[in-house]
């Protein structure tokens, strides 16, 4: 440490002598690097407050930002004057001492809040020097108002101006460097952020020592005044530095927090919109139709084969409801139980083209809740084919192979419907049991091809020559039945003469002969009220045998017949 002067005793017994001062050294180097340190910490709070995700707590960074800046000028002043070796005891207001703390806080917050003026980075930063520079001259002056010493302080008004000059251009400087990278301009690496740093904190301590260069201390022959609150000792005046030097570095800490939370978020953001991206071409090309609408039905967004569907551009669907494509009642009748179970539901409906026209589509609808609001995401697939699939199964499952007429088990499905209709209706039904007379013979004489050309004739006649509402089966080989609903006897029996009467008078060609044949017919009625399909069968199976046993090509009731 530095010694002191024999001329210092001296002028300790000469009242109106000047005073003569030292520094120690390891503390103004100390005092300097905190400067550099209280200036890293802000202006890295100061750049998270200009951050868009972080623009609705920019006042809190700024604040804690200029806090730190506050502090780390106060207590570089305050190490600064321990520096500051004096023969004669020194003690501080505390009143003003703390008032040189709120000005270095108000300039170093009004100062960093220019840079989110949206104006020119010159403009802001020149404006931000002046009030940063004017708050921590403002402090140090204010600061060295504060001591109280049994001397009178002179002033060197050129040093006092320059010292005040320098603050505010340097200050101005490092804002136009934090403006510049915070713009892009210049690269945000830590080296630049350190030169910043460095600049502002030479700045600084540049300031408060050349401002202690510029006064003078002349005893006066007073004694200190020690009453009122007070700052003394070099115990107190240690604690309150390292007390001030553990607030500058917890921003610090929260500053590094801040950047490894943002750097995982900005992580995290890219792989998000990787997988949104991968998402969307998943989407794009996915075979079927996808929508997103709302609780009202209107589209939000759809893919590329919903757009060539249904006819319509991209725009076109986005500027209209779900319910222009789709039926109305049948889909909020789906929708529902999505909305308020937040599930998802499938149906069967119909989409309308641009130009009129329809398909069947197969839809699962998922509700999904996001921000307190409820959207519908459906997944369509144009089931055209697979419906015609669907019927032509059913066809084959329903009706005969060679004759194109229903099979057994498709007759008697419809007479059973039939029958209750017609008890429940109390309407007549009748049942005709028809089958080709001697068809063994054709096989045998012209073979099984001219057979099923003789089954086909039949079958081709029969459609000519029955109602609308009359259906027709083959039962088997050469066995038929005709269902004939709201039909007495009588009227049955008339109908069945005059198919009879057709068959035996139409006739095929096959290899320039022409082939006929006969039929013989039976016929029961609805009769009693409890009678079963199979039962009704049975009957006109009964009144056909009978058809045959006279002699074949006629007619036979079973009511008459029993």
């Amino acid at each position: 440490m530095m010694a002191r002067p024999r001329e210092n005793l001296e002028s300790m017994n000469n009242p109106m002598s000047t005073v003569a001062v030292s520094y120690n050294y390891p503390l103004v180097a100390l005092s300097v690097l905190l400067a550099i340190l209280a200036s890293y910490v802000s202006l890295e709070l100061a750049h998270l407050a200009g951050k868009p995700h972080q623009i609705e707590l920019k006042d809190r960074w700024l604040s804690i930002s200029s806090l730190a800046l506050a502090l780390g000028i106060w207590t570089m002043h305050f190490i600064g004057m321990f520096a500051f070796k004096l023969p004669i005891p020194v003690i501080y207001d505390g009143f003003m001492t703390i008032l040189s703390l709120l000005i270095a806080l108000a300039g170093s917050f009004f100062g960093f809040a220019t840079l989110l003026i949206p104006c020119p980075i010159r403009r802001t930063a020149a404006l931000g020097g002046c009030i940063m520079g004017a708050g921590i001259a403002g402090m140090h002056y204010l600061g060295m108002h504060a001591m109280r010493v049994a001397a009178d302080m002179h002033y060197n008004p050129f040093l006092v101006a320059l010292s005040v000059l320098i603050a505010v251009f340097v200050s101005g400087l490092a804002l136009w460097i934090v403006g510049s990278i915070k713009a892009g301009n210049i690269a945000k690496t830590t080296r630049n952020k350190i030169l910043v740093a460095g600049m502002m904190g030479l700045a600084i301590a540049s300031m408060h020592y050349l401002g202690m260069a510029s006064v003078t201390l002349q005893l006066n022959g007073s004694t200190v005044d020690t009453h009122g609150f007070v700052i003394e000792g070099e115990l107190m005046a240690t604690t309150l530095s390292f007390a001030a030097i553990l607030l500058i570095l917890f921003p610090l800490y929260s500053v590094n927090y801040e950047h490894r939370f943002s750097d995982r978020l900005a992580i995290e953001l890219k792989q998000l919109r990787i997988n949104e991206a991968r998402l969307r071409k998943l989407i794009e090309n996915a075979p079927d139709a996808f929508f997103v609408h709302d609780e009202n039905g209107q589209l939000l967004d759809v893919n590329k084969v919903a757009c060539l569907q249904l006819g319509y551009t991209r725009e076109e669907l986005l500027s209209s409801s779900i319910f222009r494509i789709a039926d109305k009642q049948e889909l909020v009748k789906a929708i529902c139980p999505s909305l308020l179970n937040t599930g998802g539901s499938q149906i069967q409906g119909t989409y309308i083209r641009k130009d009129g026209s329809t398909f069947p589509v197969e839809v699962n609808i998922t509700a999904i809740m996001d921000n307190g609001k409820k959207y519908i995401f459906a997944l369509a697939r144009d089931v055209t084919e697979t419906e015609k699939l669907k019927s032509h199964l059913s066809k084959l499952a329903m009706t005969d192979e060679l004759t194109e007429l229903y099979n057994r088990r498709a007759f008697i499905s419809c007479l059973d419907k039939s029958l209750s209709r017609a008890r429940r209706n109390a309407e007549n039904l009748s049942v005709l049991m028809i089958d080709i007379d001697y068809f063994k013979q054709i096989n045998d004489l012209y073979g099984h091809y001219v057979g099923d050309i003789a089954l086909k004739h039949f079958s081709h006649t029969i459609k000519k020559s029955i109602r609308h509402e009359d259906i027709v089966g083959r039962l088997g080989g050469e066995e038929f039945a005709i269902l004939l609903p709201n039909t007495s006897k009588y009227e049955a029996s008339a109908l069945a003469e005059k198919l009879r009467k057709t068959l035996e008078d139409s006739v095929f060609d096959h290899e320039e002969k022409e082939i006929g044949f006969t039929v013989s017919i039976g016929i029961a009625c609805f009769d009693p009220p409890d009678i079963s399909p199979m039962l009704l069968l049975k009957n006109a199976d009964h009144a056909l045998y009978l058809a045959k046993e006279n002699g074949r090509n006629c007619v036979v009731n079973y009511c008459a017949a029993t």
